[in-house]
C-alpha cells in the first residue's frame, strides 16, 4: 500500500471513529435524559393529584395546597419545577396557592440568592421564578439584574418586572434600553412597561427627552398605545426636530392616536415631498387616525403623489372621513390608488 493510500485509510478510520463516538454520546445523553424524566415522574406521582386539584381551582379548603407543602428532598425539587411551569399558564387563586407552596419550600428566597449566582442560567431562572411568584420585595434586585452581563438574564429580569407590574421599576427599565453594550432590547422593554399601568406617564415623558433614540422611540410608542396625552408637546417637538427618522415616524403614529384638531397642521407639514418617504406615509396614516375633516385638503392633494403607496394611504384616510372625505374622491375614480383603497375598504366591510 502506498503512503497516500495509508494516509487515506487512516483518515477514513478516524472519521468513522469520530462518528461512532458522536453517536455514542448522543445515545448516552438521551438515555440519561429519559432516565431523569422517568425518575422525576416517579417522584411527582404521589403529588400529582393534589397539584392538579390546586391548579384546576378546586382546592377550596386549601387542603391540597397544604399537602404539597409537605414535600421534601428530590420530590420537593421536582414539584417546585413543575409549579414554576404551571405558573406560566394559570392566574388567580390557584396561582396564589402555588406561590405559597414555593414560599414554604424556600424556593422564592433561594431565587433571590441565585440572582447573584455565577451561572447565568441560574440567574435567568431565578429572575423568572421571582416574576412568576410576583415577588414585589425582589424588585430592587431585579432592577440591578437589568445590567447583568448576560442578555438572557437582562431579558428575564425585565420579564419578571413586567409580571410584578410595579411602576417604580419603569424608570430603570426605560433607562436600560440605552445602556452601551448591555442595553435592554427595545421590544422587551416595551412589553415590560405595558404591564405597569397608568403610573408610568411621567416616566415616559422623561423618556422622550432621552439622548438615546431607542429610548425615545419606546417612550413615544407607549405614549400612543396608552393614550398618555400629557406627552403631546414632546411628541410634536420630536416629530419636527428629532434626528432619527424612526423616532419621528413613531411620534407621528402616537399623535394620530392622541392628537387634537390643531395637530392636523402639525402632521400635514411633514407630508411634504422634501420629507423622508416613511415619515410622509406615517403622517398620512396619522391624519386618517385623527378623524378631523380639516385634514381633507391635505389628503386630497396627495392622491396624485408619485409614490403609489402614499396615494393609496391618502385615499384610505379620506374614505374614513365621512361625506367630505368621499366628496374629495370625486373625479378620481380612475386613479389606481383610489380604486385599490375602495376595494380594500369593501373587503374589510364584507369580512367584518
Amino acid at each position: 500500500m502506498t503512503v497516500s493510500g495509508a494516509l487515506l485509510l487512516a483518515a477514513i478510520i478516524a472519521i468513522l471513529g469520530g462518528c461512532l463516538l458522536l453517536v455514542i454520546a448522543v445515545v448516552t445523553v438521551r438515555a440519561r435524559r429519559q432516565s431523569r424524566n422517568q425518575r422525576d415522574q416517579m417522584l411527582l406521582s404521589p403529588l400529582r393529584p393534589p397539584l392538579i386539584t390546586v391548579a384546576s381551582g378546586e382546592d377550596d379548603d386549601g387542603a391540597a395546597a397544604e399537602q404539597l407543602t409537605w414535600a421534601t428532598g428530590m420530590s420537593r425539587t421536582v414539584l417546585d419545577r413543575n409549579i414554576v411551569e404551571l405558573l406560566t399558564k394559570i392566574r388567580g387563586v390557584p396561582a396564589e396557592q402555588l406561590v405559597r407552596v414555593l414560599e414554604v419550600h424556600g424556593a422564592v428566597e433561594a431565587a433571590v440568592t441565585d440572582l447573584t449566582h455565577r451561572s447565568s442560567v441560574r440567574r435567568a431562572r431565578a429572575a423568572q421564578l421571582l416574576g412568576l411568584a410576583r415577588a414585589g420585595h425582589a424588585v430592587p434586585l431585579l432592577v440591578e439584574a437589568l445590567h447583568d452581563e448576560s442578555v438572557e438574564v437582562r431579558n428575564s429580569a425585565a420579564y419578571a418586572l413586567g409580571l410584578i407590574g410595579d411602576p417604580a421599576a419603569a424608570g430603570p427599565v426605560l433607562a436600560a434600553i440605552g445602556v452601551p453594550d448591555r442595553g435592554l432590547p427595545a421590544a422587551t422593554a416595551a412589553e415590560t412597561l405595558q404591564s405597569m399601568g397608568v403610573g408610568i406617564s411621567e416616566v415616559l415623558r422623561e423618556g422622550l427627552r432621552s439622548d438615546d433614540a431607542r429610548t425615545r422611540m419606546v417612550a413615544a410608542h407607549l405614549g400612543g398605545e396608552r393614550s398618555f396625552t400629557r406627552g403631546l408637546p414632546e411628541l410634536r417637538h420630536l416629530l419636527g426636530h428629532d434626528v432619527d427618522v424612526t423616532v419621528r415616524e413613531t411620534c407621528a403614529v402616537a399623535i394620530g392616536r392622541l392628537g387634537r384638531s390643531e395637530d392636523v397642521a402639525v402632521l400635514a407639514r411633514h407630508t411634504a415631498v422634501d420629507e423622508p418617504l416613511p415619515l410622509r406615509r406615517a403622517c398620512v396614516q396619522a391624519l386618517g387616525e385623527l378623524r378631523e375633516e380639516a385634514a381633507v385638503p391635505t389628503l386630497a392633494s396627495l392622491l396624485e403623489d408619485a409614490d403609489p403607496r402614499l396615494a393609496e394611504l391618502s385615499a384610505t384616510a379620506l374614505l374614513g372621513l365621512g361625506t367630505e372625505g368621499h366628496d374629495a374622491l370625486v373625479g378620481h375614480e380612475d386613479n389606481p390608488a383610489v380604486r385599490t383603497a375602495r376595494l380594500l375598504a369593501s373587503l374589510q366591510k364584507a369580512s367584518a
